[in-house]
């Protein structure tokens, strides 16, 4: 898939050159921060080994935002650029639900690939959390019960979000 998204980059390329102004600059804007995200990705998690966890909420809120709570910031603006009467709430209020809809997504995804998250040593889950159950991310595996209170606070998390954006 990576290949073909290489191969692609060309007309990709050619078809931003063709967007107005406004929308260029906020695809280019939405890239930088899901490229911020990745790179985030990279340099808590490294290339594997023991699992490592986010260090708390901050950084899984801004995990989440920088890739997926933005896009929910950016398909918002585009709507309220090019479908005026798409809401009849003002922008600055759409937006703030695009950004909770776009996380509460990341949070699914998050809570979905736990486990394969785990055998790949990065834990999203924050580990002052994780400790105050007195649970490392290393034993996750071995003792799954001890980690439903922190999953189930993500869930609702995940799901006030979603409604919001709904």
């Amino acid at each position: 898939d990576e290949r073909a998204l290489i191969l692609a980059l060309p007309q990709c390329l050619a078809w931003l050159d063709v967007l107005d102004a406004a929308d260029r600059a906020d695809v280019r804007t939405v890239l930088r921060h899901i490229t911020r995200g990745q790179t985030l990705d990279v340099q808590r998690f490294g290339a594997g080994g023991p699992v490592h966890a986010l260090a708390n909420t901050a950084e899984l809120e801004e995990y989440t935002w920088l890739v997926a709570g933005c896009v929910g910031e950016f398909w918002t603006d585009l709507c309220v650029r090019h479908l005026p009467d798409f809401a009849t709430l003002p922008a600055q209020d759409m937006r703030a639900l695009g950004r909770a809809y776009g996380s509460g997504l990341q949070l699914i995804n998050i809570l979905r690939d736990a486990g394969a998250d785990l055998s790949a040593g990065r834990c999203y889950l924050p580990a002052d959390a994780l400790t105050a159950v007195g649970l490392a991310p290393r034993d996750i595996v071995a003792q799954p019960e001890r980690l439903m209170f922190i999953y189930t606070h993500w869930l609702g998390e995940a799901g006030l979000r979603l409604e919001q954006g709904m």
